[in-house]
């Protein structure tokens, strides 16, 4: 290869590495279309992927049993003491975010559209499932839903996300926990261009004190749907800035048993994107704030409100993280991450034991040999408080192997 070949080689990989980046990001945290076939006018097309998560975790202040706070990283259940905790450690391995998908589109006789979407992994539902002999879990359904023209109805994640803003992780949960908006949930939802509005399923979580402990649990009793708006602008080089809004209803109703029976105003606000540094490096961030928004945001760390008497008290919560990518080349990558959790509790409805914040670090050094795909390590650092000042750590070490059909 003479000089001239060489340099025209360089050239064209630094041009074409944020795409290639870009695609391999996409593929780990998307999945991939693995076959296509045509059954009459209806296009059916699958893909997912395979997971192996190998996780070595220190709790510095007690044992957890082996549960999904071992799979993937949970804030509320890190265990914490004034002092008095014992450090545990534990190895797992797993294949459980193994994920499956199937996709239809339909011409219609009006020039319009209808597909259909069906996904499920083995983590979100693991039933009877055991390390003893078989490690046999249940598929469980993370987004099932038709689309017709602009409208989408079913089970998918919430419009309150910003799914543009994912940084690349090794954690199930992709977002920094602690940090993020996250859920997935039924709803009707209309799109043009750039900005989608929904409504979407209603469900309230209410801290209360039992004996001097607070508890929370979820009631059930939704009456009026979550009003929810998006627009996402996009930016430079595969970048994106998003700001959502949200209006909700919280509501319990146990006054057939002679409980409280009560309903008050949740809102918040989320500004989150990605930003592109350079030629290959991007920033990733979400910010939210809200009041009466627990179970959207750090997987339902806090809940939504607290009983006061026999009313509803919103609570507020605030989260943000930062994820810096920094492409070493068209193979290697390093995501950094920060991201903090925090909630204003009123400790006389909600407890002591009752979360008051999170902080959490993560950076991982991640291997594409192929688009398809993708093995790394992943180092993280949490820390949990909660109002009594009781506080616990977390350490972990994460190995993935994952490859995109």
């Amino acid at each position: 290869m003479n000089d001239k070949d060489r340099g025209s080689l360089q050239n064209n990989t630094r041009r074409l590495l944020p795409t290639l980046i870009a695609s391999g990001a996409a593929l780990m945290c998307m999945g991939a279309q693995a076959g296509e076939t045509k059954v009459g006018d209806t296009a059916i097309s699958w893909g997912g992927y395979a997971k192996l998560d190998v996780l070595y975790s220190q709790f510095s202040e007690g044992e957890v049993a082996q549960s999904t706070s071992r799979d993937l990283y949970v804030p509320s259940t890190i265990p914490v003491s004034n002092g008095g905790g014992s450090s545990y450690s534990a190895l797992d391995f797993h294949a459980k975010e193994t994920r499956l998908y199937i996709k239809t589109e339909t011409p219609l006789e009006n020039g319009m559209k209808i597909g259909g979407h069906i996904e499920f992994d083995f983590i979100v539902a693991q039933g009877t499932g055991n390390e003893v002999v078989t490690n046999a879990y249940n598929p469980g359904l993370r987004r099932a839903f038709l689309t017709y023209g602009n409208w989408l109805l079913g089970q998918e994640w919430t419009t309150f996300i910003n799914l543009g803003s994912i940084p690349e992780t090794l954690d199930f949960v992709a977002f920094p926990t602690d940090g993020t908006v996250f859920a997935r949930q039924p709803m009707i939802r209309y799109s043009s261009g750039n900005f989608s509005i929904a409504v979407e399923n209603p469900e309230t979580t209410v801290r209360s004190i039992s004996n001097g402990s607070g508890s929370t649990a979820k009631t059930d009793d939704g009456q009026v749907p979550d009003l929810i708006a998006r627009y996402v602008a996009k930016i430079g080089n595969g970048g994106n800035l998003a700001v959502a809004g949200m209006v909700r209803q919280l509501t319990i109703d146990d006054s057939t048993s002679g409980g409280p029976d009560s309903t008050t105003t949740g809102y918040g606000v989320s500004v989150s994107g990605k930003l592109p540094m350079g030629s290959s490096d991007d920033l990733r961030f979400t910010v939210s704030y809200g009041e009466g928004l627990g179970r959207y945001l750090a997987l339902g760390t806090s809940a939504d409100a607290a009983l006061d008497g026999g009313d509803l008290e919103a609570i507020g919560v605030a989260a943000g993280y930062l994820a810096y990518r920094h492409a070493w080349n068209s193979q290697w990558r390093t995501t950094v991450t920060a991201s903090t959790f925090q909630a204003d509790n009123d400790v006389a409805l909600t407890g002591g034991n009752a979360t008051k914040s999170v902080v959490s670090g993560s950076i991982n050094l991640l291997y594409s040999p192929v688009a398809k795909i993708t093995t790394g390590v992943e180092y993280r650092h949490a820390e949990r408080e909660d109002e009594s000042g009781a506080d616990g750590a977390l350490d972990r070490l994460q190995f993935s192997a994952k490859y995109v059909f």
